[in-house]
């Protein structure tokens, strides 16, 4: 099975955004390492897998439709490890903006394949559904 997670760390968050918004949780655990982390503020937290940390129910709850990167860039790359920084945009239905936030990704090569390893931002603060478990 081509996963596309052999693309640039760059692409593998743009397509992490993607299965997000598709609240697709088979590919969005095959995007993220496992176990993955969050760290948010002065936070840690582990989980087994991606699905375990996202909570799609609070997130719609919120009036989530969708996400859209409004930037990203490359922090670091070497061989085996990458750290992506990236504004993205939480919007409703009607295309207005819900939230903004600016994050990073580090991402691990595992056999040829780059995986979203951790989430790490400085505060959580209208981020609903995110490592709330």
């Amino acid at each position: 099975m081509n996963t596309g997670l052999s693309s640039a760390p760059q692409q593998i968050v743009e397509r992490f955004i993607s299965a997000f918004n598709s609240m697709d949780r088979k590919l969005l655990n095959q995007i993220w390492c496992t176990p993955c982390i969050f760290m948010i503020g002065s936070e840690t937290k582990m989980y087994e897998k991606y699905s375990d940390a996202i909570d799609f129910k609070d997130i719609l709850d919120s009036g989530w439709s969708y996400t859209k990167i409004n930037w990203i860039e490359s922090q670091y790359e070497s061989d085996e490890l990458a750290l992506i920084r990236f504004n993205f945009s939480r919007f409703c239905k009607d295309h207005k903006e819900l939230n903004q936030h600016t994050v990073f990704h580090l991402l691990r090569l595992f056999k040829n394949e780059w995986r979203i390893s951790s989430l790490i931002m400085n505060k959580i603060s209208g981020m609903s559904g995110v490592a709330s478990k």
